[in-house]
């Protein structure tokens, strides 16, 4: 095991960067009650500021991500990082009249940042450092967006507590890490490799029906975090529990930091256990934590379900990403990752739209958890059977 280079002024800004990603989503999850009081707007239309920031980096991820092979990696980093922070701060700035200017800004954030600035920061880390004290390099840049995204909640909560715009005014810390970028990050000498295989020669590097279950599964997990866990229970703690901004975020931080104990752990679960086996072993968490917070009546149950839900996410975070990276040799490993940005993008998109937008037909937001509790036990149980019959 290679030791980290903790004396790195590199490193320790690549992780810097990484950790700015979580303020997509894990940031602005506990203000959106705050938001939707503010501009008069539904919870499901309050949750369209989540979905606007996913939607254009689906397409954004793997273009970004080719435009730093070809023009460097620090241009990029800085570029993306000062966008990245100037549309944040200016939603603050929007009057409460103007929902559809919010959405817009958010769009053109999402165009640069969160799952985006997480890879560039990993590609970093991975650049600058070669062999065991790669893993050391990458493993630590990876731990500091974990424990961004365990964080985060609280610190959105205590700031919608104070006002929705508070929220946005914190990206102006990604402004700060842009111009520190500018002048102290160096530029990593060349990437090794060159151009992505063919697309005929990628179908015969990568087995197709094991690359859309891992996908799939991915998918699937991270659309429950964005959609149960960030979107619909800080409105059920709202509205049913009377919970302040930020004792939800408090609550959330609480359980995510379980989850990120257990992400940092994996590489202890993975002697053991397979990265599929790993990821599959995420839904039962998934789906007993989703229905002790959907229909706990006490708050006291709704909470011990969170930190069960982050027990089984604290198991996806890195299961879902050594997965994708050994679906394939090298060559199209970048590739490969670069879909894997794009999956969970796709999943912020959808995850807060379908625990929002049909909780009025349906009976409300304890319905949606309930029905998310079904789909991960089923997406669990599914699994283990296709395994089983292959093996």
């Amino acid at each position: 095991m290679g030791e980290l280079p903790l004396r790195s002024r590199r490193l320790h800004l690549a992780a810097v960067v990484g950790a700015l990603a979580p303020l997509d989503v894990v940031l602005v999850g506990p203000a959106l009650p705050a938001v939707a009081e503010a501009f008069g707007v539904s919870s499901g239309r309050a949750g369209l500021v989540i979905t606007a920031y996913a939607v254009p980096g689906i397409v954004a991820a793997p273009l970004v991500g080719r435009l730093a092979d070809r023009v460097g990696r620090r241009p990029v980093v800085v570029v993306s990082t000062l966008l990245f922070g100037v549309f944040g701060v200016a939603v603050a700035a929007v009057p409460t009249d103007a929902f559809l200017v919010v959405l817009g800004l958010r769009t053109a954030q999402g165009a640069v940042g969160g799952s985006i600035l997480a890879s560039l920061a990993l590609t970093l880390a991975g650049d600058y450092f070669d062999g065991p004290t790669r893993n050391a390099a990458v493993g630590y840049v990876s731990a500091a967006i974990t424990v961004s995204v365990a964080v985060l909640p609280a610190v959105g909560g205590a700031l919608a507590a104070v006002s929705w715009r508070a929220v946005f005014l914190a990206y102006g810390a990604s402004v700060v890490v842009a111009a520190v970028a500018a002048v102290a990050l160096p530029e990593p000498a060349a990437a090794e490799g060159g151009d992505l295989p063919a697309l005929s020669e990628f179908r015969e590097a990568v087995a197709l029906d094991r690359a859309l279950g891992v996908y799939g599964l991915g998918f699937v997990g991270y659309a429950l975090f964005f959609g149960g866990l960030l979107t619909a229970t800080p409105f059920l703690l709202s509205g049913e529990f009377g919970l302040t901004s930020g004792r939800v975020g408090a609550l959330l931080t609480g359980a995510s930091l379980v989850g990120a104990v257990v992400a940092l752990g994996n590489g202890r679960l993975a002697r053991s256990r397979t990265s599929v086996g790993l990821l599959l072993l995420s839904f039962p968490a998934y789906g007993v934590g989703l229905a002790l917070a959907g229909g706990g009546p006490a708050l006291p149950t709704l909470a011990a379900g969170l930190v069960v839900f982050s027990v089984g996410h604290g198991l996806l975070q890195p299961s879902f990403a050594a997965a994708v990276a050994e679906l394939g040799p090298p060559r199209a490993r970048g590739a490969l990752m670069s879909l894997r940005t794009c999956v969970i993008l796709a999943a912020q998109a959808v995850g807060p739209l379908a625990f929002t937008t049909p909780a009025r037909f349906v009976g409300g937001t304890r319905v949606l958890l309930a029905v998310g509790a079904a789909l991960a036990l089923a997406v669990a149980g599914a699994g283990w059977t296709t395994r089983r019959a292959r093996a």
